[in-house]
């Protein structure tokens, strides 16, 4: 019968020295919890900024809109060289019976003046221009809240990624120090005769595979580091940070028609569906505008004079309207195109409610899976605990085998894997219940 052996401490020092080095986190010297974070990424996140930016091009839009109902007036100023001498003004009959009023000739001559135009009637076009110009205002304060959401719901995912991986690089770098533990004791039992050497070589690449295991996982967690504070926009790349885990909050979540009442109801992207649907509407009827008159308002003062002469005044006013006869067929194709265009942000919308369901459910299923899941690893990691320490029990007393002990080993770090991601899976399912409601994540862990 074998005899358990204690791990010599220069063993455990190094195991201390290597796997025990403190978390990326830990030695980091700014602390967010996710509403923290979120509101920091929501204020210095460049991507978001870009999209905001948007809205006051927008609000740009709709005064150049507005400004087409005004009058335009225009300042002029010119010289201009005529190769046979040029009248100043028009010929000016005065009395017919007496004489006539000859104006100045000029082979040079001088102008300034001002002159307006002002539109009258445009088949409605002005008026829908502003409409548009208004909507598409509207639409791109729908896609910065659409930006906003996807922002915060990629922070909070990989916010609980981080999670993930700190616990699970706790059970990497367990299970390296139970490993660590178990080759000792097989080395004393090697060199006690009670333990072949293939036990102690098994043993061997065991380890080295779960030394690489725990530095995936730490090699992984500080890349997720990186992810998050990109996300949150600092610009100081090198500034160490740490993340705060809130205590969960259980709460029940809506119902399926509930939720897809509400995402259809709340979702800034599908408001943007039906925005882009009214523009599509709108343009389909300045397209068919087109085909009624146009009416402007005109008028113009100028002076003109020559190299020798002094300035003459002349002005007009008056109004003109146009009607388009024969195109080509130009504006009916505009139509049609239009028309077209409309068809196709119908499909879009469409399409669009069909996938805001379906991230509904997936959400809903995936949060289910999860909490049972959960459940199930909860057993499955005490049960492996116990098969560990029942193997190592009877591998110390002779009566198990080394194979036997690796394998439980594996086992209850594949259990605690399993938990890590199982609980993961559950606080993203909630931050993606929200987005595809259209509603904001208020805390970790909770709906």
């Amino acid at each position: 019968m074998r005899k358990a052996f204690r791990a010599a401490p220069g063993i455990w020092t190094l195991c201390l020295l290597v796997f025990s080095m403190p978390l990326p986190s830990l030695a980091a010297e700014t602390a967010f919890d996710l509403p923290s974070a979120v509101q920091f990424a929501l204020k210095n996140n460049p991507s978001l900024r870009v999209v905001q930016r948007s809205i006051e091009t927008e609000k740009y839009g709709i005064e150049g809109a507005r400004a087409e109902r005004m009058p335009r007036i225009d300042l002029g100023a010119g010289v201009t060289r005529y190769r046979y001498p040029t009248p100043l003004t028009p010929i000016v009959i005065q009395d017919p019976t007496v004489r006539l009023d000859l104006p100045d000739f000029e082979k040079t001559i001088y102008d300034g003046g001002a002159s307006f135009k002002l539109a009258l009637f445009r088949g409605g076009r002005i008026t829908r221009n502003i409409r548009i110009a208004e909507t598409r205002k509207a639409l791109a304060e729908d896609n910065y809240a659409t930006a906003r959401q996807d922002l915060v719901y990629n922070v909070t995912s990989v916010y609980h990624k981080i999670l993930q991986l700190q616990r699970l690089f706790v059970s990497s770098a367990a299970s390296v120090k139970q490993i660590e533990s178990h080759r000792n004791n097989v080395e004393q039992f090697l060199e006690a005769g009670t333990a072949p050497r293939v036990d102690l070589l098994s043993t061997e690449v065991e380890l080295a595979h779960a030394r690489q295991s725990a530095l995936l996982v730490r090699n992984n967690l500080e890349s997720t580091f990186e992810l998050l504070k990109n996300l949150m926009g600092l610009d100081d790349t090198g500034a160490a940070i740490s993340i705060v885990e809130a205590v969960p909050v259980e709460t029940a979540y809506p119902s399926e028609e509930e939720s897809v009442s509400a995402a259809l109801r709340q979702r800034p992207d599908y408001k943007a569906a039906g925005k882009k649907q009214r523009i599509s509407e709108e343009r389909v009827r300045i397209a068919g505008g087109r085909r009624l008159p146009e009416v402007n308002a005109a008028g113009e003062y100028t002076k003109r004079a020559g190299e020798a002469t002094a300035f003459k005044e002349n002005w007009y006013l008056g109004a003109r309207m146009t009607f388009p006869l024969f195109d080509g067929g130009l504006i009916r194709s505009e139509i049609y195109r239009e028309k077209t265009e409309l068809e196709k942000t119908k499909e879009e919308e469409r399409a669009l409610r069909l996938s805001i369901i379906r991230e509904v459910r997936d959400a809903r299923l995936t949060i289910a899976n999860a909490v049972d899941r959960i459940d199930a690893s909860h057993v499955a990691i005490e049960s492996a605990r116990e098969a560990l320490r029942v193997e190592r029990l009877k591998y110390d007393t002779g009566a198990g085998t080394n194979t036997n002990v690796i394998d439980a080993q594996t086992a209850l770090l594949r259990a605690e894997t399993d938990s890590c991601q199982a609980a993961y899976d559950k606080s993203v399912g909630f931050a993606l219940l929200r987005k595809s409601m259209g509603e904001y994540p208020a805390e970790a862990g909770g709906f």
